[in-house]
C-alpha cells in the first residue's frame, strides 16, 4: 500500500463502549466482567485459561439458545468500577495489578490460577469491595 498523497477520511469510534459477539450458550449479566475466550467470543469473566478481559457488561445478554455470535453484548472497555474482592487486598496493595476471579470478583495474583489481568487497584471500597481501574 502506498503512502497518502491527499487527505483521507478515517472511520473511527471512541472505543469506550463496544459490541462483542457472545459465545454459544453463554449468559452474561449486566455489571459483570466480560472476557474473550480462545475463539474470540465474549464469555463471563472467570479464572480460566485462555481468557482476555474485554471490559464490563452494560447490559445483560442471554445467548443460551444461539450459536457463536448469534447475539452481542455491549461492553464498557474503560473506567473505574467497584467489584468484590477475593482474598486479602489491603491499602498497601494500592496500584497493584488485579486479576479476574469470577464475573463479579477480583483478586491479587496469589488468589488466582490463570492470571487473567483486569486492571489496577484504584482504592478500597468498604471492607468487601475494591475500585478497579480497567486496563486492557
Amino acid at each position: 500500500m502506498a503512502a497518502l498523497t491527499e487527505n483521507r477520511y478515517t472511520k473511527h469510534r471512541d472505543g469506550i463502549i463496544t459490541a462483542q459477539p457472545v459465545k454459544a450458550a453463554a449468559h452474561i449479566y449486566k455489571g459483570s466482567l466480560v472476557c474473550a475466550d480462545g475463539t474470540g467470543y465474549a464469555v463471563s469473566g472467570d479464572d480460566a485459561a485462555g481468557l482476555t478481559l474485554l471490559g464490563v457488561a452494560i447490559e445483560e445478554c442471554a445467548n443460551t439458545a444461539g450459536g457463536d455470535g448469534a447475539m452481542s453484548v455491549r461492553v464498557q472497555a474503560s473506567g473505574v468500577f467497584s467489584f468484590l474482592k477475593s482474598g486479602a487486598i489491603t491499602q498497601a496493595d494500592l496500584g497493584a495489578v488485579l486479576y479476574v476471579k469470577d464475573d463479579q470478583s477480583v483478586a491479587l495474583a496469589a488468589g488466582v490460577s490463570n492470571n487473567v489481568a483486569c486492571g489496577r487497584l484504584e482504592a478500597l471500597d468498604g471492607t468487601s469491595s475494591v475500585w478497579l481501574r480497567l486496563q486492557l
